[in-house]
């Protein structure tokens, strides 16, 4: 098993479906230090309430944590993780300028 996929509780974050979905598919990323990150393209769409306010509306926002810090998400973690979301920004920033 990879590494950065041990489940452990410092390996994961509670999310719902939407939340989940978006997190893997790279539309939004956490920092390390917790703050929430929105791809530019999704902050750029029009399409209504669910996207302003279920993804939109996170951008630069904190997560909310748990009282107790040994459940909070490991920052190596979520660093591996946001240099993918990172990544996959980038990509898909290129992709739609060469289209």
């Amino acid at each position: 098993m990879d590494e950065m996929g041990e489940p452990i509780v410092s390996n994961g974050i509670a999310l719902c479906k939407l939340h989940h979905a978006a997190f893997d598919s790279f539309m939004l990323g956490v920092r390390p230090d917790h703050v929430i990150e929105v791809r530019v393209d999704i902050l750029k769409e029009e399409d209504g309430p669910l996207l302003l306010h279920g993804l939109q509306g996170l951008h630069h926002t904190r997560m909310i944590l748990p009282a107790s810090k040994d459940q909070w998400p490991s920052p190596d973690s979520l660093a591996w993780k946001h240099e993918r979301f990172r990544a996959a920004a980038w990509k898909y920033d290129r992709f739609r300028a060469a289209t």
